[in-house]
């Protein structure tokens, strides 16, 4: 009978109601799509980066509208809608400078000698899947950086909207479609479906048009895609970004005041929206004795200051819980929660500790608390720490604080450049920029493969194959 979606700040369903794309337009979509491929594939980087100045052009028409639908479905503010909307436009446009200046889709090399041209060229790897992200409605959801670098390469693009935010990607869905019309492309390259199941997308990653996919989500869900996606007679990349705990480690000889700095920063960024940021600090390893007292005393003052906001959607809040609860519950581990009232699906924040030998002892504790949550862990020997962190999973990201870099943070720092895709010194994770120079990946699993990056020119790369052609002179 259809579906809806839920807004967190009213605590109640929506009144509109969608109903799932049948599998017959389905279908018609994905041949559509196919058919398409060829032609834009062809088409200039010149041509194409038009194409995403037109959609940000018609965004910015639709941008109040837009506004009170993303609002309204994800429970965000204003001033997070504010700063995804500047990163989504600004991704846009950024793509489309690269085409027009400076991104190389061939290289060639003449051998004289030999009468010889060889050319090696990047093309199109071909329609790519993208699935709607529930915690960025707008940059990594329907016009995010999937679609933009996908359309940059070349490839036709096939949206599931998440089914959380139908309202806000059909909008911004309708505003692609008429930027479309305005190049010379043919309407197929771009196809919008919306399903509140996992029905459709199984299908969509097992049909032989679909060549990528592009998902930001559970370590589950990038899983079980990943897995459909290998069993194809022809496999397919699949280009996840998935769980990541992005471990802080603070050093011992903070002074006080830098201390008080570094614990307001980390509790904002354990916080901020209610901490539902792929790479919000999760571990937090924090030095024995009288100095980690103190840090952390900091931190939970930080905190004090923070009032707990809604999260995305009730299946968000209920993991979160049922995460929390699960930490809590495990011996030698004390927590430390808000002590606002919350209301409907308000996520409240908590903080946890333990120590090294309880961490390394219970995988529940090594795991990623979706939400405003952290777990602090104290440590006495930082050749412990370091066993510890070489048996970490991959991350999205790893950070370290200290005052001076010592020869043993430079030893640390080589240590997690082999768990995380980016290291930061002396700040915070969160605030991913859309940057040449920004990596967005890490090893297995926070990413499905720790080469490529989900931010920046670089990601076109994902959508991409290398063909070369070799021309010689018979004469």
């Amino acid at each position: 009978m259809g579906f809806r979606t839920f807004n967190p700040s009213l605590n109640s369903w929506n009144s509109e109601v969608y109903e799932a794309t049948s599998e017959l337009e389905l279908a018609s979509k994905l041949s559509e799509l196919a058919s398409c491929q060829s032609e834009f594939s062809r088409s200039s980087p010149i041509d194409r980066a038009r194409f995403l100045r037109f959609i940000a052009e018609q965004l910015s028409s639709q941008k109040s509208v837009i506004q009170e639908m993303y609002c309204k479905e994800s429970g965000l503010s204003p001033e997070r809608f504010s700063a995804e909307w500047t990163r989504t436009m600004h991704t846009l446009e950024l793509f489309a400078h690269y085409l027009e200046k400076e991104y190389t889709f061939e290289k060639v090399q003449e051998l004289a000698n030999e009468s010889i041209s060889i050319r090696k060229k990047r093309l199109a790897i071909g329609p790519v899947l993208v699935m709607g992200s529930s915690n960025f409605p707008l940059a990594y959801s329907t016009i995010g950086g999937d679609s933009v670098a996908a359309f940059a390469a070349g490839c036709c693009v096939l949206v599931k909207a998440h089914p959380m935010h139908v309202g806000t990607s059909m909008l911004v869905a309708k505003c692609i479609e008429i930027a479309l019309a305005r190049t010379e492309f043919p309407q197929g390259i771009f196809a919008h479906i919306i399903d509140d199941g996992v029905n459709l997308a199984q299908q969509i990653v097992a049909d032989n048009r679909i060549q990528a996919v592009g998902f930001t989500g559970s370590i589950r869900g990038g899983k079980a895609i990943m897995e459909i996606a290998q069993n194809r007679p022809s496999p397919i990349p699949v280009f996840a970004e998935m769980g990541s705990c992005n471990p802080m480690i603070i050093f011992p000889g903070l002074n006080p005041d830098d201390s008080k700095v570094i614990a307001q920063k980390i509790g904002q960024a354990i916080c901020n929206d209610a901490g539902q940021f792929c790479t919000k600090p999760g571990l937090l390893f924090v030095p024995s004795g009288m100095e980690g007292d103190n840090f952390l005393h900091a931190l939970k003052e930080a905190h004090l200051t923070k009032s707990p906001v809604p999260m995305l959607h009730p299946r968000i809040f209920e993991n979160y819980e049922r995460r929390k609860k699960e930490v809590s519950t495990v011996p030698q581990v004390e927590v430390f929660t808000c002590p606002t009232h919350t209301q409907g699906i308000e996520g409240a924040w908590t903080l946890a500790e333990t120590n090294l030998e309880v961490f390394q002892s219970n995988v529940l504790l090594q795991e990623e608390v979706f939400g405003p949550f952290s777990l602090v862990i104290r440590y006495d020997s930082q050749d412990k720490l370091k066993h510890v962190l070489n048996g970490l999973p991959g991350q999205l990201t790893a950070s370290l604080i200290y005052s001076v870099k010592t020869t043993e943070v430079e030893s640390f720092i080589a240590l997690l450049c082999n768990k995380a895709g980016r290291i930061i010194l002396n700040g915070v994770p969160t605030g991913v920029r859309v940057l040449e120079v920004m990596h967005h990946g890490g090893p297995f699993p926070a990413s499905s493969d720790s080469r490529f990056t989900a931010v920046g020119p670089d990601s076109i790369t994902r959508f991409q194959k290398e063909v070369t052609i070799q021309e010689e002179n018979i004469s």
